[in-house]
């Protein structure tokens, strides 16, 4: 069961501002009104896309809806070229528009369109010149996009972070766990952070690298062999840590987050962004995402990882981790 509150503990105790410090003062201006609410709806999207109305039909359960083709991916992950089943708001056959969608219940309408759900009350139309018309005002699509650019430059990260004490545990909290390779770790640098839990948000800027992992052998998740995932490696997220089993913090400070190295061979177990629109993964906690591998299948596992306490060869690990995720 994953429980929520360490994270936004941590990064409040940090001096964060609340969910309010992304967006403008509201001076009352109409413009001003607009885009504080299109932000707030952003932050709630899985995907934003303009594109073209290319049908309207009638779906299996007789409601009206409408087919867009999509042009341009403004934030979230599908492809360019693909069709979005929409069934709220109203739009034209030829049109264009700017869509923040949430993702929708599966449906089986047609196997190359996906459906989703319109967050707006209505898709925003986009005229010839570039402008966005909300709630009756008009906006720079332009504009609209850089706003959207600054907003995902905040790293989202989850809301908690919880330690682990057996392999079981700690497989069944990750979304993804697999072998793979550190391809390239960037510089230590600052990164703006954003955590969200019961409609309260908290900013802060925190040291971090941007790790480029590439896949080897899936155990679990979809990641298939030469695949990329962009990690998130930043030590000071261990402040927030609290054991699953007492909901105490972990002791082990900053200094005990074992480091990861170039050309590194691991084994990860890892969790997706809460963020949908962005392509980042964290580790399961700082201390338990990863074990170094040798060349001889041997497992190092850090003395602060008690999940794995004990494995010293890959194969019986991996034999584990297979028997906990059939059970």
């Amino acid at each position: 069961m994953k429980r929520k509150i360490p994270m936004l503990a941590l990064l409040s105790a940090a001096s964060l501002a609340l969910s309010a410090c992304a967006v403008p003062a509201d001076t009352g201006t109409s413009d001003e009104k607009a885009l504080s609410e299109l932000q707030r709806i952003y932050k709630n999207a899985a995907l934003v896309v303009t594109g073209q109305c290319v049908q309207q039909h009638i779906d299996t359960e007789g409601s009206t809806c409408y087919d867009l083709a999509v042009e341009e991916v403004i934030a979230g992950s599908t492809a360019a070229d693909s069709l979005i089943h929409c069934t709220a708001g109203q739009m034209e056959e030829g049109g264009r528009y700017l869509l923040y969608l949430a993702e929708g219940e599966e449906m089986f309408y047609t196997e190359d369109t996906n459906r989703y759900e319109l967050l707006s009350e209505d898709p925003l139309a986009v005229s010839d010149d570039g402008t966005v018309t909300y709630a009756g005002t008009e906006l720079s699509l332009g504009e609209l996009k850089q706003d959207i650019k600054r907003m995902d430059a905040v790293i989202t990260a989850p809301a908690s972070f919880y330690y682990y004490r057996s392999v079981g545990e700690l497989a069944d909290a990750a979304d993804e766990i697999f072998i793979g390779r550190v391809v390239s770790l960037s510089a230590e640098k600052d990164h703006a952070f954003r955590a969200q839990t019961d409609g309260t948000v908290v900013e802060n800027t925190l040291p971090a690298s941007l790790v480029k992992v590439e896949a080897y052998g899936s155990l679990k998740g979809a990641l298939n062999y030469g695949d990329t995932v962009s990690l998130v490696y930043a030590p000071k997220l261990c402040t927030g840590v609290v054991d699953a089993a007492t909901l105490q913090p972990v002791s082990y400070g900053e200094g005990a987050v074992p480091s990861l190295q170039e050309d590194g061979i691991y084994i990860f177990f890892l969790i997706h962004s809460p963020d949908a629109k962005q392509d980042y993964r964290f580790a399961v906690n700082p201390f338990e995402g990863y074990a170094a591998l040798n060349r001889a299948d041997r497992v190092s596992v850090p003395y602060v990882n008690r999940a794995l306490s004990g494995f010293t060869v890959l194969d019986s690990l991996v034999e584990e981790i297979r028997s906990a995720l059939e059970n």
